[in-house]
């Protein structure tokens, strides 16, 4: 990756497991429990309405969500988070420029990211908060940029052709054909680094990171 190359990655879905955590406030908001047993795999975006609950019960739900100062702050990350999040700090090392592009709503939800990403071990980190995220693709020249929801990628390259969007397999998003779009479908979030999405600098950094890929070892 050269000096120029500026990399958007989501958050929720792709770093954050926020299903899990939704699941259960879902639970404990409407004292209902409608979904299966867990875990299991979510079926589509808007899945507490396919498992039962109302649109007013959902909407409750967010609004718990957004009044509190600590829901984002609190996610668990997936297996490959923190591998992901070293590759990436180790390409911004050599020069690339990092965004994490995330629609949450709610208090302090900047602050509350960027101290998550900290938790993680990604200093520093650059937090933007839109759901436009073609536009934002557009007006950073994003050279690169990974999403879990279909509607995101579509926008992007709607927005900003010049990006490579990739979209990582969820099994919310399984149904969607991501080549009809000019998207690459993608298993993991390291094969985001690893199948040259995201390029790897030819700088001491990037090399000691290109070797450790090859190798098969974890980051």
């Amino acid at each position: 990756m050269n000096h120029l190359s500026r990399v958007g990655v989501d958050v929720d879905g792709v770093l954050a497991d926020f299903n899990s955590a939704f699941i259960q406030r879902v639970i404990d908001v409407t004292g209902r429990d409608l979904f299966p047993a867990r875990p299991f795999d979510i079926p589509c975006w808007n899945y507490p309405q396919h498992y039962g609950y109302t649109e007013v019960e959902v909407s409750t739900v967010w609004t718990n969500i957004k009044t509190d100062s600590t829901f984002w702050l609190s996610l668990l990350d997936y297996p490959q988070t923190r591998s992901l999040l070293e590759s990436l700090r180790n390409i911004q090392t050599a020069g690339t420029e990092i965004y994490f592009i995330t629609a949450r709503p709610g208090v302090r939800v900047k602050e509350q990211t960027e101290g998550w990403l900290l938790y993680m071990g990604f200093e520093f980190p650059t937090v933007l908060i839109s759901s436009a995220k073609g536009l934002c693709a557009r007006a950073l020249d994003l050279t690169h940029y990974i999403d879990d929801r279909w509607e995101n990628v579509v926008d992007v390259r709607q927005y900003s052709p010049t990006t490579s969007v990739s979209l990582l397999t969820q099994p919310w998003n399984v149904e969607n054909s991501a080549s009809a779009q000019g998207v690459r479908r993608i298993a993991s979030v390291l094969e985001f680094v690893q199948l040259g999405n995201v390029a790897l600098a030819t700088s001491a950094s990037g090399d000691a990171l290109r070797r450790a890929l090859q190798g098969g070892r974890s980051l």
